[in-house]
Parts: C-alpha cells; sequence; structure tokens
C-alpha cells in the first residue's frame, strides 16, 4: 500500500509509515543530547537552552505518530502527535530569535532596534503561534467533531502560520539590515559571518516548512498533500532534521559571546565588557512600541549608547546597574517593576538628596559629552 493509498478504518486516511517515525525518533535524539552537550560545554544557555526542547517536542510526536501506524483507528494517537510535531517548528524559530537578540547585544552599535525587544517582542508574537495552534491542530484533527469545529480548528492553525510567516519575514529584515551595516562598518568577523548565514538558512528551513502547513490546511483535507504522506516526511520531518543539523555542525553558542555585556568595539577587533543594554520602560510600553520610537523622537537613545564611554565609566555603570538588580521575591511580587527607589512610579515617589541630584546631573553630562565627542 501506497503513502497516498486510502486506507480503510484509519483516522489518517492512509496507514501511516512505520519505519520512518523509528528513523526520525533516532535522528531527532542524537541531535537533541548533542545539543543538551554543546550547549553545557558553550555555556549557551540563553541562547540554545530550547533546542534540546524543541528536539523533544519532535521525538514524542514521531512517537506517537509510529504507536498510532499500530493503532490506526485511535484518535487520540493523531491528535496528540499532530499537536506536538506542530509544536516543534515555532521553538526552533524562537531560537532564531535568541541567536538574533545575542548578535544585537554584540554590536549594539548597529542594531536596528533594541536586542532585549528582539526577544521579547518576536517571543511573545510566537507564544501566541503555539497558542493558536495548540486550540487549533486537536480541532483540526479530531474527525468526531462537526465540520464547522474542524473548520474553525484549520482556521486558527492557519493563522498561526500565516502570523509565523509575518514574524519570519520581519525578523529577515531586521537581520538583512544588521547585516548590511555590519559590512558596510567592517566588524564582522568570520565567526559572526557564519551564524548570520547559518540563521538565514535555518530561517529559510522554517518558512518553506510554514508554507507546506499554510497550502495544506488552506486547500482542506480532500486535498492530495493531506492526504499523502510522503510530503509530511519531506517538508515536515526531513527539512527540520537538516534544521536541527545544521545547528549542530555550526553551534553559536561557539560563536558568540556567552554574556549579553560583552560587546565588540567599533574597531571590529576588541571586545569590551559594559553593563548590558537595558531598557528602562515599562513593561506594557515596550510591548507596543518595541522599536522606542518615542525614545528616538525624544532623544532618549542617546542617553544609553554605552558603547562609546571609556572603561572606567563602563564599570561605573556595571556597578550602578548590580546595585539596582532586583531580587528573585522582588520580581514575583512586583513583576513590572512599579515600585521602590527604580520603579516606573516609585521613582517619582522618592526624594533624592542634593548630593545624588548632583551626581546624576553629572553622570548624564559625561554620557552626553562622550556620545557627542564620540559623534
Amino acid at each position: 500500500m501506497g503513502m497516498g493509498d486510502y486506507s480503510p478504518g484509519s483516522v489518517w486516511y492512509y496507514a501511516p509509515n512505520k519505519a520512518a517515525p523509528i528513523v526520525f525518533i533516532i535522528l531527532f535524539f542524537i541531535s537533541g543530547v548533542l545539543h543538551a552537550w554543546q550547549t553545557i560545554k558553550h555555556h549557551s544557555w540563553r541562547t540554545t537552552l530550547l533546542l534540546p526542547w524543541a528536539a523533544a517536542l519532535m521525538i514524542s510526536g514521531f512517537a506517537l505518530r509510529e504507536v498510532g501506524a499500530y493503532h490506526q483507528d485511535k484518535l487520540s494517537y493523531l491528535i496528540a502527535s499532530v499537536v506536538l510535531i506542530m509544536s516543534g517548528p515555532p521553538v526552533y524559530a524562537l531560537i532564531n530569535y535568541f541567536i538574533l537578540s545575542r548578535i544585537l547585544f554584540y554590536i549594539p552599535y548597529l542594531a536596528p532596534m533594541h536586542p532585549g525587544r528582539v526577544a521579547t517582542t518576536f517571543v511573545g508574537l510566537d507564544a501566541v503561534c503555539e497558542i493558536l495552534i495548540g486550540q487549533g491542530a486537536w480541532r483540526m484533527a479530531n474527525s468526531d467533531m462537526t465540520e464547522k469545529q474542524r473548520k474553525l480548528g484549520a482556521n486558527l492553525v492557519t493563522a498561526s502560520l500565516a502570523l509565523q510567516a509575518a514574524l519570519f519575514g520581519t525578523f529577515g529584515l531586521i537581520a538583512a539590515q544588521f547585516h548590511y551595516r555590519a559590512l558596510k562598518a567592517k566588524v564582522l568577523s568570520k565567526d559572526l559571518q557564519t551564524v548570520l548565514k547559518v540563521l538565514y538558512v535555518s530561517a529559510t528551513i522554517v518558512t518553506i516548512r510554514c508554507i507546506y502547513r499554510l497550502v495544506e490546511y488552506i486547500m482542506g483535507w480532500d486535498s492530495t498533500i493531506y492526504k499523502n504522506e510522503v510530503y509530511f516526511w519531506i517538508f515536515e520531518a526531513v527539512i527540520m532534521f537538516v534544521n536541527t543539523a545544521l545547528l549542530n555542525a555550526f553551534h553559536p553558542g561557539k560563536r558568540l559571546p556567552r554574556s549579553n555585556s560583552v560587546f565588540l568595539d567599533r574597531d571590529g577587533v576588541t571586545e569590551r565588557r559594559g553593563p548590558g543594554w537595558k531598557d528602562d520602560r515599562p513593561w506594557i510600553v515596550t510591548v507596543f512600541d518595541p522599536v522606542d520610537l518615542w525614545g528616538l523622537f525624544r532623544g532618549r537613545d542617546k542617553e544609553t549608547q554605552f558603547w562609546d564611554l571609556n572603561d572606567e565609566d563602563l564599570a561605573r555603570l556595571r556597578a550602578e546597574n548590580k546595585a539596582k538588580k532586583r531580587g528573585v521575591v522582588a520580581g514575583f511580587v512586583d513583576p513590572f517593576h512599579l515600585w521602590g527607589q527604580h520603579g516606573y512610579i516609585g521613582r517619582y515617589l522618592v526624594k533624592k538628596s542634593p548630593a545624588e541630584s548632583s551626581i546624576d546631573a553629572n553622570i548624564a553630562e559625561d554620557k552626553a559629552a562622550t556620545v557627542n565627542k564620540a559623534v
């Protein structure tokens, strides 16, 4: 029986292949274990920690697909497998966002937008994609539901895929703009060029997979794509394994600094340690204005340009940030950092002494003088 032939009584329409899931379970397991080892070796927790998790999602989905191949009338295996496998690629996309964010932290003076906002904005929207998939995939795959309910599920998944495609497009534009600036400034090392190239390939792979799923659900359950298993193995399993293997071969943790506070000097050679590029705006504001357009209009971006300061000023800023750092309990009790001496509301309720005001004024003047001198 071929991969596109109808199998009576099968909730999959066809008889699922029994060998392919085992092959990909082994492949993704090897990749996932290797990613875990590479992450530990290179201490790249903030960038690549989710790579083993993405592999685990794919493995779980393939495992349930394997079980479903022997129980073709069991709808639960189909639903669970679809949800898990559909959840894997968005996690790989999420990792790409983290990688780009780390690159922008490394060369902050060429970043099109705040590096931290690259992560939080795309991560937040990626979470929306996951929610839509979670709510839509099980409805779509559940043949016991009415046609209207299944159509709703398909629409939710389609909306998720369309949002993913839009995210990838925006992500590509940001990466390309940074790449152009870095080439023009001649600060791209061989390692950074490798990371960017891998990033482009990975994003392209995830986009191709996204387009495949988008076409599949737009065409519906009677389409050749949906009824023929070979498309699934090529455009879901094979290309996503190529993606994870690519990240194994050119692991970003090996080529990027471990800390966000390490940045590359304008000479393109010297690595310096700064305070990290902080965004002191309220969290809710950063969601609606990730690029900080209002800050650009008011000139607030110049106040955060630490990369042209001397080593003494950088050391002072690091000490200030360390003093302002909140503990875990404070973050839990006041997640939006509204209160306290440095809170978004509390800062206006605390009166500073003349000495503190004088120090703040001197620091601001030093920053402005340094930035103007560099310009």
